[in-house]
């Protein structure tokens, strides 16, 4: 009878405890979450400070990150690529100046771009009929990025990139309208500080991207299906035009969400870290994407 108490009770601690623990825990994460994303909005103000603008976000999905092409429009990387530098990532980014080395890369994870409550910082698995690189060899594995740049408050679609890095083909290809992207970074931008008109305080620069659950690890997503490098993607730019939403079965590849449960987290553009609640208004959260639509909004926490 004795021990049947002493087993009822160690019962009712254990369930009273292991909740407060895995709070705890995920209370870890987000802080560690956090850290990551001040960390990346560091690295875009020093890409700012030496370049003298945020970082560009490449060609399109059928290029990756080539480190013998600078930090301009003649960059075929994302963002991701871009701020390698800046966040001690040298000799990664210099891996990328042929197709063999640029596979290495891929296969390189950058812990800081992964969000500890969704995954670790490994390589995950590349769907066998996913679009092939123009300037890497294929792999089978590769790394992520749980966060993506804001683009705006509108969708563009973009296309896969040029056929080739000839002035001919760059010159001749129709390039998406970077020009009408409202957010920080999208394909070809050179976005500097002074064009964010709404004030860096209110503006999003980068945040958590939304992933449905199934596809932590599975490399079905077309969100999440290539690896961070790779110009712009879904992989690694999102807009505002739909509030956040937390990580469910739907399979969204467009828009910002976390695996957090009581919002997304953002980097803004003045470099602080602000959670953004699931529920906010969809109008203040799509000015909240917007850097130059007069609607300037101080927000989240």
């Amino acid at each position: 009878m004795e021990l049947l108490v002493v087993i009822s009770i160690v019962a009712v601690l254990m369930a009273i405890i292991l909740p407060a623990v895995q709070s705890a825990r995920e209370s870890a994460r987000k802080l560690e979450c956090a850290n990551h994303l001040k960390q990346i909005g560091t690295a875009f103000h020093l890409h700012h400070d030496v370049y003298r603008h945020f970082p560009s976000n490449g060609w399109g999905w059928e290029w990756a990150g080539d480190a013998r092409r600078g930090f301009d429009q003649l960059q075929p990387g994302s963002w991701c690529f871009n701020v390698l530098p800046f966040l001690e990532q040298d000799s990664a980014r210099e891996l990328a100046n042929e197709p063999v080395s640029t596979a290495e890369l891929m296969q390189t994870p950058i812990e800081i771009l992964y969000c500890p409550s969704r995954r670790g910082a490994q390589n995950y698995r590349v769907r066998p009929n996913a679009p092939l690189l123009r300037n890497s060899v294929p792999v089978n594995e590769a790394s992520r990025t749980d966060y993506a740049v804001c683009a705006g408050d509108t969708i563009i679609h973009t296309p896969p990139g040029p056929p080739s890095t000839n002035l001919v083909d760059l010159n001749a290809y129709a390039w998406p309208p970077f020009q009408k992207a409202t957010g920080i970074s999208y394909v070809r931008t050179q976005i500097r500080m002074a064009a964010v008109m709404d004030g860096t305080s209110n503006t999003a620069m980068v945040g958590e991207k939304y992933l449905a659950r199934q596809h932590y690890r599975s490399g079905e997503s077309w969100g999440d299906d290539q690896p961070p490098f790779v110009g712009d993607d879904g992989d690694n730019r999102r807009w505002t035009d739909e509030s956040p939403r937390r990580d469910d079965s739907t399979d969204d590849i467009q828009h910002f969400g976390s695996a957090h449960s009581g919002g997304c987290q953002f980097v803004l553009c003045d470099g602080s870290v602000r959670t953004i609640a699931y529920e906010i208004d969809a109008t203040v959260f799509r000015n909240f994407g917007n850097r130059q639509d007069g609607n300037p909004t101080a927000i989240g926490e």
